[in-house]
């Protein structure tokens, strides 16, 4: 709800006046400021939304709403010319609660002012907004409220427009307008005779010529359920020749690719982005049977029912490239819910299916190394749990921290590339995956001998050692391993983990550059 300021003055030699009235509860959405000045106070204008002269007053100018303090003695000598400008009178002594209950209803009166006002501007301002005329009527008939829009239709300004009937404001003569052809009539009296809604198309005959209008209108109805008058609003579609006009412009004006085929089968309108698509002329196509063209270029498929739409994968002559379409097809109704034809709508979505391939891959790829990474690896395992045998090898690289402190990180990510691909050479066919900065695991599932996967580990150890002694900056690297392996269906994947974990910690411990295997707590 928007809030109301209500300014007081109140012209006294004491403050009586101003602590009753500031007692008195304020309607909802209002909210009052007292001042009170005294007469000592030097000022000629008093402005305020409300002024309450409880004091000599003749030398004030008051700008605002006056209520005058007085004697009923002083009643016979106050001038009556004055009183044209005072909101209210109050005699004195002042009755407590009579001034309470007078200053609720001013409060009362001013708050539906303000709040008519306000609904005012917001009716006016938003009929400005609407592109499309609109107007209200009174029971004769008369224009009351119109917007600019409408003012542009029929070439008349508002002063000129407000208060005058349909034959002045569209030049035609009362006869014609008696006959009810082209002027609106029919429709007028159904909405004020059926007090309901109606929508129409019209046509409307005005200095200019014939004008062609879809318009809404309906029933104006006060709080006592009389009608009052009517409303409307027209949306100009002269420039149409007819609905199918209008239809041509919407589909031309579409990203996608649309064709349309009717009751029997018959192609009878395509778009420029369908002809596009299809490397087709529409004239080439409008006429036929959208079956055999859909069966020699789209391979007969039939739409999935179930899901709303398909794929179809189309190559594009054009860019000699292969486009990827979702195929939406939709029935069309007549006015009685019978299906009349068929829209089909080919939204290419090559760029967004490759863009989800790309982020589903970034999703699950280590950035540097190309590997698996530890969201992947989660997926992985919580895939294969029902695995019978699961076997983990945590590799982690020795001194890695060193290679950074010295000779930067550079060396370091050369590093982790170069043991991602030695991990892929020595275990081409299991699932590796880098899980932090250095350190990568390879999850291999089914049964697999410990000595025989100590050995493969053993292995690519010593490889790695190889490649390291290559560089001066990687003479200090080495690797560790550890490996655990878990049966049955009920497997922890985290304890798993944790396991391999700690056959890595105890072969760091024995000296690195080794393989431990998880040997129990």
């Amino acid at each position: 709800m928007y809030r109301y300021l209500f300014n007081i003055v109140i012209l006294s030699e004491t403050k009586v006046l101003g602590e009753l009235l500031s007692q008195v509860p304020p309607p909802e959405g209002v909210d009052c400021v007292f001042s009170t000045i005294g007469s000592a106070d030097r000022i000629e204008t008093v402005k305020a939304d409300l002024i309450i002269l409880d004091s000599p007053f003749s030398q004030y100018e008051c700008d605002g709403k006056v209520i005058i303090c007085l004697e009923t003695e002083e009643m016979e000598s106050f001038a009556a010319k004055r009183w044209e400008s005072i909101f209210d009178i109050w005699l004195k002594p002042f009755n407590e609660k009579l001034i309470a209950l007078r200053f609720r209803h001013i409060l009362e009166h001013w708050k539906l002012e303000k709040t008519h006002r306000f609904s005012e501007q917001c009716m006016d301002t938003l009929l400005e907004c609407i592109p499309d005329m609109v107007w209200f009527k009174d029971l004769e008939g008369l224009h009351v409220k119109v917007n600019d829009a409408f003012c542009n239709i029929v070439g008349k300004p508002k002063g000129d427009v407000t208060g005058k009937d349909h034959c002045y404001i569209w030049d035609v003569s009362r006869e014609e307008f008696e006959k009810g052809q082209f002027v609106c009539k029919e429709t007028d009296e159904y909405v004020l005779t059926h007090r309901q809604k109606c929508k129409s198309t019209e046509a409307v005959k005005s200095q200019h010529g014939m004008r062609q209008f879809n318009t809404y209108k309906a029933p104006l109805i006060d709080e006592g359920g009389r009608i009052m008058g009517s409303v409307g609003i027209g949306h100009d579609i002269t420039d149409l020749e007819n609905k199918g006009a209008e239809m041509e412009i919407i589909l031309r004006s579409m990203p996608f690719g649309i064709l349309v085929w009717n009751e029997e089968g018959r192609v009878i309108n395509a778009n420029s982005k369908f002809e596009e698509y299809f490397n087709v002329s529409g004239k080439d196509i409008i006429g036929k049977s959208y079956e055999a063209w859909s069966y020699k270029t789209l391979g007969g498929e039939t739409l999935d029912r179930c899901e709303g739409y398909r794929e179809v994968k189309i190559q594009c002559d054009k860019d000699d490239i292969e486009r990827l379409l979702e195929l939406h097809e939709e029935p069309i109704y007549d006015v009685f819910q019978n299906e009349i034809g068929r829209i089909c709508i080919y939204r290419d979505i090559t760029m967004e299916r490759a863009m989800e391939q790309q982020i589903l891959r970034n999703s699950n790829t280590d950035f540097l190394t190309g590997l698996n990474n530890r969201r992947s690896l989660y997926r992985f395992l919580g895939e294969n749990k029902e695995e019978a045998t699961f076997s983990l090898l945590y590799l982690d690289l020795d001194h890695f921290k060193g290679v950074n402190d010295n000779y930067g990180h550079q060396a370091g990510d050369e590093a982790l590339i170069m043991t991602a691909r030695l991990m892929q050479e020595c275990f081409p066919e299991e699932f590796i995956a880098r899980i932090g900065g250095d350190e990568f695991l390879i999850a291999i599932l089914g049964k697999k001998d410990i000595g025989e996967l100590t050995v493969k580990s053993q292995k690519l150890l010593g490889r790695m050692r190889e490649e390291f002694t290559k560089s001066p900056c990687w003479k200090e690297l080495s690797a560790s391993v550890g490996i655990a392996q878990a049966e049955g269906k009920d497997l922890d994947i985290d304890e798993l983990i944790r396991h391999s974990d700690s056959a890595l910690y105890a072969a760091k411990e024995a000296g690195r550059a080794r393989v431990c295997v998880y040997q129990g707590e």
